[in-house]
């Protein structure tokens, strides 16, 4: 079929328009990655499909548009890893939904597959660590939409893997379209309705606990079911996937019957695609998703009763229109987002702080909602041909965002490990905060192809955050290059500075209850007099970069990192893909809070001069054999140091009571080796064993006194937890019922081989047992079923 556009798109990004010649072809020469071609052609279903140019065997694909009543037609479009007019000096670590969804790991979110990734873990407080950072430093995008939380910087609930088209990590990006984060960049998109209707249904069987051989109640719920089709042939189509969880997460550490986190949430994501005209679309969303979890962060030292309640109720809604103006593709969405959460004690009793652990009651109650309004504009230009291929991309952003709340806290009583009180922490009240701000920001990136087998990238990205009075200038530059004839092998690299969006949280420190410390002689008598800690926030030193123009204030705050990398891929043949690379930055501005004396005053004080940095080598390797069986290995050798007082240890939701003197040191997420691999095999009578190896080094953890304050004079390099080592199988096999239903039941078994892993330790230099490692999850098994339709 002839003159038929075809939209070649990556990372949401357009990258060409093809037209069909008479014989139905059309050709392009792309790079290895995900693809996406998308086809909206008058009186025929619209059609996206994603490309994996590193799997597929044959460079010709026949896609199929499909109309009512008219015959199927084709069009072909030819791939070729030749040349590198689309390859990007910033390749992505990708993964496939559907692979991650049958891995032992069986994510419910996009956020829950990441670990898949070389250089991601997840820490011990439960947050994602990108390059060795939180979650705070990094950005989550889904359907070109900021997902994370603008009051925490946390990447927040995000959507179901089953309505997840394809989803990325990129770190340290050197284009200019991606701004407020230091770390990486996570990117997702959402798959589209289709041209038919097709229906999922996953977990539909609860899981019931299980003890001394008797069944003692229902453990977890996690049933999810997605569909999508057309509503109106070649017009409308509709997505829509929903889970529901009722989940118990046992802590190994505590005694049965009151050891369990109880979740329970509802994510929901509607998505409905409209062809406006063959050259332009809309795009609008609805993602819902409440959440209720009782006896949050529950572990040994902080058993149910000293354990909070977590309510989190989210909603985000986006319009995104695309309209192809000749050969330039101008994109624009609109979106909103509401973030309400409410932390609660589980009874009014004041805090009882131990060396060998807490009782009474949570110490802090808070409520927040915290919301944004954003505008993107992304307008990628015709191809420009002028000494080689010039494509240009202007773009601009508008977010307003705002946070308001209040934070009261009860009496915090500390005793050493004879029991005899030491020292109270008491608290004033708290005022109601109500912080707002806006963040504009423009770019312009151009990817030059100076031949077939050189490109770089350049851009230059200008944002500013007005409560912060700073605004801040990002260049980076990146190359991409094919040494070799056949294209298999490919140098990238690049160099850039990156800004982080400073949470409105930090904003609201003025108006949190101030501390009033008591200290106490063995006999329970009051020594000295209290001391009342303000809480200040300093105005930051001037920045090491002259690119950051800083208004004279208090909290004007404009962390940076400069970071850059080398990598080089080599695809020996369709079946085997090795990668090496190397990666390092240096985070300066940090925002940081610790006890001061200021004028005479004690305060504890918010300040901008916190730093960090990171080095890591990857080495992964692809491999592909007997159809659509892959493994991934990847070994990573990494160092993550930094400040360890950063202002989210005291401002986040589920805060520490406990405002330390800062410490240099390893980072949570400090991982100096890591080999991971996972991937399918594929056994006789059509069954499926998805394998999941996975070891690493200890999470570093910091030894404190009885006043829960860091040892300063300790060489906490050494101070880790035992090495990681997991060993996870999942066993499927597809039962097909008749044309129409597929049953796919499966086991999955976790710890193959039991090992020990050790869950927590006692790092209290007051408690007897300190030192000690204990808990782990032995090895353990689960039954699922999943229905196809």
């Amino acid at each position: 079929m002839q003159n038929v556009d075809v939209f070649l798109m990556k990372d949401n990004t357009f990258l060409a328009l093809l037209k069909t010649a008479a014989d139905g072809r059309a050709s392009v020469r792309v790079g290895r990655g995900l693809f996406t071609l998308s086809i909206h052609q008058t009186d025929y279903a619209p059609i996206a499909q994603v490309v994996d140019t590193r799997s597929i065997v044959e460079p010709v694909l026949d896609i199929k548009i499909v109309s009512v009543p008219r015959v199927q037609e084709t069009v072909s479009v030819q791939a070729s890893t030749q040349d590198i007019t689309e390859q990007t000096s910033s390749p992505a670590e990708s993964i496939k939904p559907e692979e991650a969804n049958e891995s032992p790991l069986r994510p419910l979110t996009l956020t829950d597959a990441l670990p898949l990734v070389p250089g991601v873990v997840v820490a011990l407080n439960g947050q994602i660590q990108i390059e060795g950072s939180g979650e705070m430093h990094s950005a989550l995008i889904v359907d070109s939409v900021d997902a994370g939380d603008p009051a925490t910087g946390r990447l927040g609930l995000s959507a179901p893997i089953d309505v997840v088209d394809s989803i990325h990590v990129l770190t340290s990006p050197y284009l200019a379209q991606y701004g407020r984060f230091t770390a990486g960049v996570v990117t997702a998109e959402t798959k589209p309705g289709g041209n038919r209707w097709h229906y999922d249904l996953n977990d539909p069987l609860p899981e019931f606990r299980i003890r001394s051989g008797h069944v003692r109640g229902l453990k977890s719920a996690t049933p999810r079911f997605s569909f999508g089709g057309p509503i109106i042939p070649d017009r409308i189509s509709y997505s829509e996937g929903l889970e529901f969880v009722d989940n118990k997460v046992p802590v190994r550490t505590l005694p049965f019957p009151f050891n369990e986190t109880k979740t329970t949430s509802l994510n929901s994501f509607t998505q409905t695609d409209v062809t406006l005209t063959p050259r332009q679309g809309l795009t609008a969303t609805l993602h819902v998703a409440p959440q209720n979890v009782r006896y949050s962060d529950l572990d040994f030292f902080n058993p149910q009763p000293v354990t909070p309640n977590d309510d989190t109720r989210i909603y985000t809604g986006a319009i995104t229109h695309r309209i192809a103006l000749g050969e330039a593709l101008l994109q624009s969405t609109f979106s909103v987002s509401e973030f309400t959460t409410a932390v609660t004690p589980q009874g009014d009793l004041g805090m009882t702080v131990a060396p060998g652990g807490d009782g009474g009651n949570y110490f802090s109650e808070q409520q927040r909602h915290s919301r944004r309004l954003e505008w993107n504009e992304l307008w990628s230009l015709k191809p420009i041909n002028r000494y080689g291929i010039h494509k240009i991309q202007l773009g601009s952003s508008f977010a307003s965002v705002a946070d308001e709340g209040q934070l009261n806290a009860k009496t915090i009583t500390m005793f050493d490990n004879l029991g005899v009180k030491i020292r109270t922490i008491d608290f004033s009240l708290g005022s109601p905060y109500d912080r707002t701000d806006q963040q504009p920001a423009v770019f312009v990136q151009d990817h030059w192809s100076i031949n077939s087998h050189f490109a770089i990238d350049a851009g230059l990205r200008w944002e500013a955050q007005t409560i912060t009075a700073t605004t801040r200038f990002a260049p980076r530059t990146g190359f991409v290059w094919n040494p070799s004839k056949d294209g298999r092998t490919t140098v990238s690299g690049g160099i850039g500075i990156f800004y982080d969006s400073v949470p409105l949280n930090v904003y609201a420190f003025s108006h949190y209850p101030e501390q009033i410390i008591t200290n106490y002689l063995p006999n329970e008598t009051v020594s000295g007099s209290p001391q009342t800690y303000l809480n200040l926030t300093a105005e930051a030193a001037a920045s090491g970069t002259p690119l950051v123009d800083q208004d004279h204030k208090l909290g004007n705050f404009a962390p940076y990192t400069v970071a850059w990398n080398l990598q080089m891929q080599q695809q020996f043949s369709e079946h085997l893909t090795v990668r090496a690379k190397y990666l390092e930055n240096h985070a300066s501005g940090l925002v940081t809070i610790s006890p001061q004396v200021v004028q005479g005053q004690s305060a504890y004080v918010l300040a901008g001069d916190g730093g960090s940095r990171y080095r890591q080598f990857e080495l992964t390797t692809q491999v592909s054999f007997q159809g659509d069986n892959k493994f991934y290995a990847s070994y990573v050798r990494s160092l993550s140091e930094g400040t360890l007082n950063e202002s989210d240890t005291y401002l986040g939701d589920l805060s520490l009571p406990f405002i330390r003197a800062n410490l240099y040191t390893n980072r949570t997420g400090d991982i100096p080796n890591r080999f991971l691999t996972w991937g399918s095999v594929a056994l006789p009578w059509k069954i499926k064993i998805y394998p999941k190896i996975e070891l690493r080094s200890g999470f570093p953890f910091q030894s404190v006194d009885v006043y829960q304050n860091y040892i300063q004079n300790m060489k906490t390099a050494s101070l880790r937890f035992p090495t990681y080592f997991a060993a996870d199988a999942r066993v499927a096999k597809n039962i097909k019922l008749n044309s129409k239903y597929t049953l796919r039941p499966s086991i999955s078994i976790a710890n193959i081989t039991n090992h020990f892993n050790a869950l927590q330790i006692h790092s209290n230099t007051a408690d007897p047992q300190y030192g000690q490692f204990f808990g782990s999850y032995d090895r353990h098994g689960r039954f699922d079923l999943d229905v196809v339709f």
